[in-house]
């Protein structure tokens, strides 16, 4: 009976500190301007993802999100990268700031977006040797103003599981044996998952600081 009372105690604790677990993701909005005023058209630059080749299509994911969440304006692909490549410039490189801004300019953004990070890398299979594609590890955003130049958002992905409500009770009803952590690694580092929730952050501390 003890044993069961312990194991008990036990499962709970798990679940608490699931439960109270912070997110990976942190993210930071000026409190000097309106940010709700300068994303009325946003280009997002083609991200760069050391490790892997898909940063414009995370790029591009983002895009998504702002558009079906927030229902933003965004600079079609194309148009960005037809202006890139007159430009002499890489539609998958890192790209200046400062010349970013002037893009920016050229194509009637109110806000530019541009990103860095690495890829996560990880195995499957018996003997491991197939890689899982499309996984992030850490990652930086920042949001500039096109008219100042001036950043006023940035976001931060530290390494590690991105946990919400869905995977925390996932991995505690599987009682760590049918969703391991490194199941939940995976699942949560997708750029897909992570680029909805990146914009699900931006969008909430954008409420949030308007309401204050």
């Amino acid at each position: 009976m003890e044993k069961i009372r312990k194991n008990i105690i036990y499962t709970a604790l798990i679940i608490m500190s699931l439960l109270t677990a912070c997110s990976s993701i942190d993210v930071a909005v000026s409190k000097k301007v309106n940010v709700k005023s300068k994303i009325k058209k946003i280009a997002v630059f083609p991200f760069v993802i050391h490790g892997a080749k898909w940063g414009d299509e995370f790029a591009d994911s983002i895009s998504h999100h702002f558009f079906k969440k927030g229902g933003i304006e965004i600079v079609e692909r194309d148009a960005l990268q037809k202006i890139l490549k007159e430009q002499s410039l890489s539609a998958s490189g890192a790209i200046d700031q400062d010349k970013a801004v002037e893009i920016g300019k050229m194509i009637g953004a109110d806000l530019i977006i541009l990103g860095r990070g690495s890829a996560l890398n990880l195995k499957k299979g018996i003997i491991l040797k197939d890689k899982i594609p499309n996984l992030i590890d850490t990652f930086s955003l920042k949001a500039i103003d096109v008219e100042t130049g001036s950043m006023i958002i940035t976001v931060r992905k530290k390494p590690g599981k991105e946990w919400d409500t869905g995977y925390r009770l996932k991995y505690c009803c599987g009682l760590t044996l049918i969703w391991s952590g490194n199941d939940i690694l995976v699942e949560s580092s997708n750029y897909d998952e992570i680029a909805e929730k990146i914009v699900d952050r931006i969008l909430n501390a954008l409420r949030i600081s308007r309401v204050n």
